[in-house]
């Protein structure tokens, strides 16, 4: 699968990241991105238009990168839900509740996860810039037992955000 030939950033960091065009790409910048495009199978949704990267890696190719390892190393793959929190769907699968409205102020390129096992969701994953209470977001998820908190470092948008994780780990093996 390739992605539709577009600007992208290579380089990371400010003054370092640079825009280039699909004609102005190098062959070397190039086969970069249709390897990253070759390893989205079973991780990120795909059809002919080309690979539905999510907000950041769909310009910025180290994030790319970033965003494909850190999603093997969580066993995870992209998921959708219209719950705008995400944690009704983390918690029961769907969101139950008529109206889902709201969302903590550390919710920010948040992306929704499926474990690869067992294909049940898994993780709401947030990026906020800056530093995260982590009490506040064990707060925001207090209503719901099956859920856990993270707050580390381990971020995939890079810039200064914080890793925000929410887990169902009942969801996450085939064993539970």
């Amino acid at each position: 699968m390739r992605t539709v030939p577009t600007r992208v950033v290579f380089g990371s960091g400010v003054g370092e990241a640079k825009w280039w065009c699909w004609r102005c790409q190098s062959a070397d910048q190039k086969e970069s991105i249709s390897s990253l495009d070759d390893r989205v199978q079973g991780v990120l949704d795909c059809d002919a238009e080309g690979v539905h990267w999510p907000y950041g890696p769909n310009i910025y190719v180290q994030m790319r990168s970033d965003l494909l390892d850190w999603a093997d190393r969580h066993d995870i793959k992209i998921g959708k839900t219209r719950c705008s929190s995400g944690l009704h769907w983390l918690d029961k699968g769907r969101c139950a509740k008529r109206e889902c409205h709201g969302k903590p102020g550390f919710y920010d390129h948040t992306t929704m996860w499926l474990s690869r096992a067992t294909g049940r969701p898994a993780l709401v994953f947030n990026q906020p810039y800056g530093q995260v209470d982590t009490a506040a977001v064990r707060a925001s998820i207090s209503e719901y037992p099956s859920l856990t908190a993270e707050v580390g470092s381990e971020s995939w948008y890079g810039a200064g955000t914080t890793g925000v994780y929410i887990w169902n780990h009942g969801n996450r093996s085939e064993g539970t």
